[in-house]
């Protein structure tokens, strides 16, 4: 277990593996998800080809928050961190839901730093339906009443006392994202190779979304996933993998 501490003491939990010979890849789980129960999975066949760099978001899984809330401009300060910390000059990123928007945001502090960014599942564009529908989504006794195995899970993934203050975090945070978030202007500044992902069952992210997120860059592609949703689980092997390796040369 290598853990990383911010100036705030607050220790970020990450994990290498993989091909010593090969480019560094960073793998970024999503909102309420981690390593172990999100990237993990594929870390096997990534391994092969690519130096793996997996991190679990602040106040995630094995990540600590000393913070009163989950600030995105200090998340990514905590991926420069950690970057700085292992002497990586140059990488490749991926990233799952919020992970995939903090890749884009470490493009823009970092652009010499970051080579490539595949962006899956992202949730750029914001409706006040859409995120009042997500945020009532994310109340923990909601979550408990409409989905108690889900809410037990991120008991496991979390820690039991953990969860529900993290579940109203990650409410407020969708909440500044969707008000004071990224918007096309900033997406015109990312100077590096971006491959937009989305399933084409996503209940989030529709695919007219991704359309628009992809056109609205400068180098951008579209990855459209078939009989894929939103949960990160519904991704099967093929055809992501072998994308993800053939852009992340």
């Amino acid at each position: 277990m290598a853990y990383w501490t911010a100036a705030d003491n607050t220790r970020i939990y990450y994990e290498q593996d993989g091909s010593a010979d090969g480019p560094w890849l960073l793998l970024l789980p999503g909102l309420l998800g981690s390593v172990q129960s999100q990237w993990q999975r594929f870390a096997a066949i990534l391994r092969q080809t690519h130096r793996l760099l997996m991190v679990d978001l602040r106040g995630h899984g094995l990540s600590e928050n000393n913070d009163s809330w989950l600030a995105p401009d200090v998340m990514v300060r905590d991926l420069l961190g950690i970057l700085d910390a292992l002497d990586i000059k140059e990488i490749h990123v991926s990233g799952y839901s919020l992970g995939g928007y903090l890749g884009l945001m470490l493009a823009l502090s970092s652009p010499l730093r970051v080579k490539s960014l595949l962006l899956h599942a992202v949730k750029f564009y914001w409706t006040a339906d859409t995120l009042r529908e997500l945020q009532s989504q994310l109340n923990p006794d909601a979550l408990v009443a409409r989905a108690p195995k889900y809410a037990t899970r991120l008991a496991e993934i979390h820690g039991a006392r953990q969860w529900r203050p993290l579940s109203r975090q990650a409410s407020d945070l969708t909440g500044y994202l969707a008000m004071k978030g990224l918007d096309d202007e900033s997406l015109a500044m990312v100077s590096c190779p971006v491959l937009v992902s989305v399933g084409d069952r996503d209940e989030m992210v529709p695919v007219g979304e991704a359309l628009r997120l992809y056109r609205a860059l400068p180098d951008g592609r579209l990855m459209v996933l078939p009989e894929v949703r939103h949960p990160f689980h519904s991704i099967t092997p093929l055809p992501f993998l072998p994308m993800m390796k053939t852009f992340h040369r």
